[in-house]
């Protein structure tokens, strides 16, 4: 059976790492031989590895730039796999340039979001792709994007969104109306996800006489941006209705304990957590941005927004605060069924699978 390594900067608490490490897991039951290799300590995703059996490496030498290469290309060649599967820019990058030098295992890429401009830095990633067998988009959005931008690279971009445990992530069967509605966000606190935005919006309702809680876990990415949300919250008066908790890998019982999942980002890839939710039970209330639409149908299964408008934001809180408890529920069923149907496991293995 074929030889798999897949390439990660670290098994930190995202998205990408949440993916890649049950990738690794499901091809390890597939039969293949497969190793997972970081070059940064963060192991959050480790224990999904030891459940699935997977051969975990630590590279601390390859966490040096000027030596990254150098230590990748020794230790690729030493091991000499049949595929390499790399997530995130930089080990997408790195693998692109050994491939490059000459190396002979076949490379598989992943876009694990939405490129929002090119930048100096996306411009090289797209021309080392060249090197690459396959580029793997988890969302059609980007996949559209690169094949109108980099056309040289369109017959090898291979669409394949995220999947989700729905064995794992079901919803609960004891459900009873809180009050207040408590809505969840899951996400890594950071610019991107619009929290500064969120927050405000928020304060709108409760100005407007709205009730409700809303728990946001995530760690932070940036610092700076995360003292300037939690000094909003306290400006705001928000300290017992919005409240930031650590990411926790054991997540499902805060879906189940939800009446909405909200998910305010100014832009996405194919977002794990509003999967996790949806399979969950849990109606979206979501930015209309990249491939949300094609998981939240508006009216259905929740409702989406635009996130540059805090008053829309306000004003669909608002909506899903004044829904009986009755149609949370068929809403909810309706995200079940969404995610059983177009987000299991079994489709997103078969795909990585036909490449490999």
């Amino acid at each position: 059976m074929k030889k798999v390594i897949c390439l990660i900067e670290s098994l930190g608490s995202g998205g990408a790492e949440r993916q890649l490490s049950g990738l690794a897991a499901m091809l390890k039951q597939q039969g293949y031989e497969i190793e997972v290799w970081t070059y940064y300590p963060q192991d959050f995703y480790l224990p999904t590895l030891k459940d699935g059996n997977v051969k975990y490496r630590y590279i601390p030498e390859a966490q040096r730039k000027s030596k990254r290469l150098s230590v990748l290309r020794k230790e690729l060649k030493k091991a000499n796999p049949d595929t390499v599967i790399a997530y995130l820019d930089t080990a997408c990058m790195v693998a692109c340039i050994i491939k490059a030098l000459g190396a002979k295992f076949k490379l598989i890429v992943s876009e694990r979001n939405t490129t929002q401009h090119l930048s100096r830095r996306e411009r090289l990633k797209f021309f080392l792709y060249r090197f690459a067998n396959y580029i793997v988009p988890n969302s059609h959005t980007q996949s559209k994007f690169i094949k109108k931008n980099f056309p040289v690279l369109a017959d090898k971009v291979k669409c394949i969104t995220n999947f989700v445990d729905i064995e794992r992530f079901v919803p609960t069967q004891e459900r009873g109306e809180r009050t207040p509605r408590r809505i969840l966000t899951v996400a890594r606190v950071m610019p991107q996800k619009n929290v500064l935005g969120y927050i405000e919006a928020v304060k709108s309702v409760v100005n407007q006489g709205g009730k409700l809680r809303v728990d946001w876990y995530g760690n932070s990415t940036d610092d700076n941006y995360y003292e300037q949300c939690k000094k909003a919250v306290i400006d705001k008066n928000l300290e017992d209705i919005f409240v930031f908790h650590q990411a926790k890998s054991n997540i499902v019982d805060e879906y189940q304990n939800a009446d909405w999942f909200c998910l305010p980002s100014f832009y996405e890839g194919f977002p794990n957590v509003v999967c996790e939710a949806m399979s969950c039970g849990l109606p979206i209330l979501a930015s209309d941005v990249c491939d949300n639409a094609q998981i939240v149908a508006d009216g259905q299964n929740g409702f989406l927004f635009n996130p540059h408008n805090e008053k829309q934001i306000a004003n669909i809180l608002q909506k899903g605060l004044d829904i009986s408890e009755h149609n949370i529920v068929i809403m909810g069923n309706e995200s079940r069924k969404i995610a059983v149907e177009k987000l299991s496991s079994e489709v997103f293995i078969n795909r990585y699978i036909d490449i490999i």
